[in-house]
């Protein structure tokens, strides 16, 4: 998938995906073993010889939560979704601050201005007699200069307080989306390098599951020499064979694309030292299955969720919900956010006081003198008539109310839904992890014994290489299996507020 939307936040699980492994158990006959990389060595003649590796859920590979750790710190400071919400709470501070200094500090602006009258009176209180003695004194002309400083402090304003309790819940979204972006980018970047791990494993099962093949066929071929086996047989072997090689390159293309989906979201550059450090982890078929098992971690990780899916039914999940999830915070934010924005309707429809001052050039007087006068004023301004709009901005603000209201309402319903999804998917996919354990030994004895019965020939070669490709893909199935049960409880947990803890933060920059 491509994006991972998360309800409202948002947190979303592509159900299709984690379904199909409901079904998985059931086609284990027809689906195909596909997943991988070209990062994996091609075959040759050096490697070591293959063997039935069992996918067992006991073996753990530590050293991949070390890699993962890495990974998230790393992403942390460089993913692209983090970056914007440490810029957008950045940025919605500075807002705040703005819509306070509007509230509170004085605003004080100059007006320098060079004045043209058109048609001055020319009354002039200077004697006729121009040869009188009389004291200078500057009168203005057609063309002076002036000057005034002018000072406006709100007592009180509609508009301006609406501001301001709009920067305050913007800042507070802001600072809860964050939080949110951070516990997504740890869900995310697990469920991703799950992928990873996934495909890396698939490939390698199948690398390991040709070998095997290549031995088998080898030994055919010299029985057909022989004139111990047939023809048939031989080109049932060798048509086998072409097939899981024909797979292994949809397998490399699909750990190529599961990488670089992780690159995408992280942030990662691909020579980031942590991914060679990935790669050198995932040597062979058992390392991986390892390192699947302790990212999922699937013990410890179903503890933290097992009162919400055996114990409590939807309404208490709701009510808990409603009281410790980031989630629900978003969507309550988010309506407070919209109910200030619609007061801004009938913010012109309020009184208003205001301080008002100014100190200007007073008139005849030399502009470089700067002899000034002022005044200072409480200013009460009370809107008389508007053309009737008192009624409309109300009926504005009421149905911008009732929208954020109904959007509040749908935004819960959706997200308690999506989590009572997981909670089934959950009971659903543990009874179909059990049964692909049981399944899985029973194909790995099918193969064992299927060998055998070959050798004495009391097994057809079509039942033999049936059995070993339905091998392969029970190993497949039981691992994607478990990276998506240990996905969907980390999930759950993150929706109902109980999130897991994540790995140190580091400083970002």
């Amino acid at each position: 998938m491509q994006e991972y939307r998360f309800l409202p936040a948002q947190v979303m699980f592509s159900t299709h995906f984690a379904v199909s492994c409901l079904t998985l158990f059931l086609l284990f006959c027809s689906c195909p073993a596909s997943a991988g990389s070209n990062q994996v060595n091609h075959l040759d003649q050096n490697r070591p010889e293959a063997r039935y590796v069992s996918a067992d859920t006991t073996t753990s590979t530590p050293e991949i939560l070390q890699i993962y750790k890495t990974i998230f710190q790393r992403a942390y400071l460089v993913a692209p979704d983090i970056r914007k919400a440490r810029t957008e709470k950045s940025q919605k501070s500075a807002q705040r601050y703005t819509a306070w200094a509007k509230r509170l500090a004085p605003s004080v602006s100059a007006r320098l201005a060079q004045v043209h009258d058109f048609n001055p009176d020319d009354d002039s209180d200077t004697p006729e007699d121009p040869e009188s003695p009389q004291p200078y004194n500057y009168v203005d002309g057609e063309d002076y200069q002036d000057w005034r400083f002018i000072l406006s402090l709100p007592v009180y304003q509609r508009s301006v307080s609406v501001a301001v309790d709009i920067a305050r819940v913007d800042e507070q979204l802001a600072e809860n989306t964050l939080r949110i972006r951070t516990n997504e980018l740890d869900l995310r970047a697990r469920e991703l390098l799950g992928d990873y791990l996934i495909a890396s494993y698939r490939l390698l099962n199948l690398d390991n599951s040709i070998l095997l093949s290549e031995k088998h066929v080898a030994q055919i071929r010299r029985g057909y020499e022989l004139r111990d086996q047939t023809r048939l047989q031989l080109l049932r072997a060798e048509a086998n064979l072409k097939e899981l090689e024909a797979r292994r390159d949809l397998d490399r293309h699909r750990r190529e694309t599961a990488l670089r989906k992780l690159l995408e979201f992280t942030g990662l550059e691909p020579g980031e030292p942590v991914l060679a450090e990935l790669l050198g982890l995932l040597h062979d078929e058992a390392a991986s299955a390892g390192a699947i098992n302790s990212l999922a971690d699937l013990q410890q990780a179903y503890k933290r969720i097992r009162p919400f899916i055996e114990k409590q039914n939807q309404v208490d999940r709701k009510k808990y919900f409603i009281k410790h999830s980031l989630l629900y915070a978003d969507i309550h934010l988010k309506q407070q956010l919209a109910r200030q924005k619609a007061s801004r309707h009938t913010a012109g429809e309020w009184p208003g006081l205001n301080v008002q001052g100014s100190y200007e050039r007073k008139e005849d007087t030399q502009f470089s003198k700067f002899d000034g006068e002022g005044t200072l004023s409480l200013v009460l301004s009370v809107p008389l008539f508007s053309g009737g709009t008192l009624f409309s901005t109300r009926k504005t603000k009421a149905m911008a109310e009732q929208l954020a209201d109904i959007t509040y309402h749908d935004d819960i319903r959706k997200t308690v839904h999506a989590m009572e999804d997981n909670v089934e998917l959950i009971r659903d996919l543990r009874r179909v992890y059990l049964t692909q354990q049981a399944h899985l030994r029973q194909q790995e004895e099918i193969v064992r014994l299927s060998l055998k019965s070959y050798a004495i020939k009391q097994t057809s070669m079509q039942d033999l290489l049936t059995s070993k490709n339905r091998l392969i893909d029970a190993k497949n199935a039981l691992m994607e299996t478990t990276t998506t049960l240990g996905s969907l409880y980390r999930q759950l947990a993150w929706q109902l507020g109980i999130p897991f803890p994540l790995p140190p933060l580091p400083q970002s920059r």
